[in-house]
């Protein structure tokens, strides 16, 4: 069995450089190289990630099948959950969920698996700033244990806490 890769990536120019790659080009790579699935959790996407979701829609033309589980998406920008509405609509095989827990219980995990063979796991949210310009941290693994955090994804979707937002 081969081993699982670790890359760090980051934002933020205090600590760029040194051969340490930036989120936002990971996550250009993780949605371009994806052949049949796409996973990711969000605690908030911003109006500013309009080159996220640029991503995402590329992907659903190409087939790929992407679940996008967002925490408390009513409390999103109305103009993103426009966005994600008309998305859901026009590409059957998107799949939107919202986390809903009781109490102030959130889901602030930030998580992007593909094909689990690769995945981002770090600390920005889905929003221009947390892409570009916040100090944020990631790392970016590609191997067999990307399929424990596609499993770990699998057991959230089919949570109490999650349900499918089907618009219209």
């Amino acid at each position: 069995m081969s081993e699982t890769r670790v890359s760090v990536v980051v934002t933020g120019t205090a600590w760029m450089g040194g051969g340490i790659g930036s989120i936002e080009s990971a996550l250009a790579r993780i949605f371009r190289e994806a052949e049949q699935e796409i996973a990711l959790t969000a605690y908030a996407i911003s109006n500013g990630a309009d080159p996220l979701l640029d991503w995402l829609e590329a992907a659903l033309v190409r087939g790929v099948q992407v679940r996008l589980i967002i925490n408390r998406l009513n409390d999103q920008p109305s103009d993103v959950v426009a966005r994600l509405y008309r998305i859901a609509i026009t590409y059957p095989h998107f799949h939107l969920y919202d986390f809903v827990a009781e109490g102030d219980a959130d889901l602030h995990a930030k998580a992007v698996m593909v094909d689990r063979r690769l995945a981002l796991i770090g600390s920005s949210n889905l929003s221009r700033r947390g892409i570009l310009f916040n100090h944020e941290i990631a790392v970016l693994l590609e191997g067999p244990a990307v399929t424990e955090i596609g499993n770990a994804l699998d057991r959230l979707v089919s949570s109490r806490y999650v349900r499918e937002v089907i618009p219209g």
